[in-house]
């Protein structure tokens, strides 16, 4: 094995790492999300989380900003296309983390993350069908075999959805784009603290401006369960989402979505532990499934360092 083969490997192992890291920060933090919310409100606490997060990554951005401006012109990408993509960020963002947030009044934590989780088809047939781009076959089954795991994570019963299943289920279609985004933008500018920071504190003016027309801000309510806050910001948004842009300079989206995928598993054992929430044999059989399609990925053969 040549020494530029064994280093595209590390890379591309160390990426896929990075997002395993992620999605179990992701599936902890629904737990914060989940009682940090009952008293702020939805958009209180996600202006809240994402504020904390915003102000956690600004040193790095800052330090990163110093080295490669934000706004400078890229080889490959102009100036007003990275601005453009920044935006696109925290909308898609902002969308797929509302929808989330107010489900989680209505559904589990263990439905939110796996419904969310469906990103995972959706990423690769808009791939296809936007842009062109082809798996190798055990990629695709990967993602039927996570269909499947997700199935019976969530119950196997369309009856049973809930108003909030349906809200979370359409937030998946923003987290794809989300995902395909990132892997665009942060393959050509290598800038992943600035474009966190920006897709982070567009999310929080956002929420803010929804949040002080629907309810009052009342600084002891976000005092109450700052602990609550600072998890589902720092760790979830500040590192999480960082540690997703590191990882894509040299994962495809398409791996991206499925190893984030672990976030559903990692949620439904918070639950379990933490929220008392059950967790059948059937959850259980499908979490198996989903290892099973994240097996499938690392035996994906490298083509490429963004496999």
């Amino acid at each position: 094995m040549s020494l530029l083969t064994r280093s595209l490997l590390t890379s591309r192992y160390f990426a896929h790492a990075l997002l395993m890291l992620t999605a179990f920060i992701w599936g902890v933090s629904f737990v914060f999300q989940t009682t940090g919310m009952r008293d702020l409100g939805a958009f209180g606490f996600q202006f809240y989380r994402f504020l904390a997060g915003a102000i956690s990554l600004l040193p790095f951005a800052i330090m990163e900003y110093r080295r490669n401006p934000f706004w400078k012109e890229h080889k490959q990408i102009s100036r007003q296309q990275v601005l453009w993509g920044g935006l696109g960020l925290g909308i898609f963002m902002f969308v797929g983390s509302s929808l989330q947030q107010i489900a989680l009044h209505t559904t589990s934590v263990a439905n939110a993350a796996y419904l969310t989780t469906l990103y995972v088809p959706l990423v690769p047939v808009f791939g296809l069908i936007l842009f062109g781009i082809h798996l190798p076959w055990m990629r695709w089954m990967a993602v039927v075999v996570f269909m499947i795991g997700s199935w019976f994570m969530t119950g196997t019963d369309f009856q049973t959805i809930t108003y909030g299943d349906w809200l979370v289920i359409s937030s998946a279609i923003f987290w794809a784009f989300h995902i395909m985004l990132v892997g665009a933008l942060v393959g050509l500018t290598k800038m992943p603290f600035q474009l966190a920071f920006v897709q982070t504190i567009l999310t929080a003016i956002l929420s803010l401006l929804i949040y002080v027309v629907i309810d009052q801000i009342d600084l002891m309510l976000a005092y109450a369960v700052l602990p609550d806050i600072l998890f589902a910001g720092v760790l979830s948004i500040a590192l999480g989402f960082t540690l997703q842009l590191i990882a894509q300079q040299n994962c495809s989206s398409s791996a991206a979505a499925i190893l984030l995928s672990l976030e559903g598993v990692f949620a439904a054992l918070a639950g379990w532990v933490l929220l008392e929430q059950d967790m059948t044999l059937l959850a259980i059989f499908g979490a198996g499934l989903i290892m099973i399609a994240i097996l499938l990925v690392e035996l994906t053969p490298a083509r490429q360092p963004t496999d």
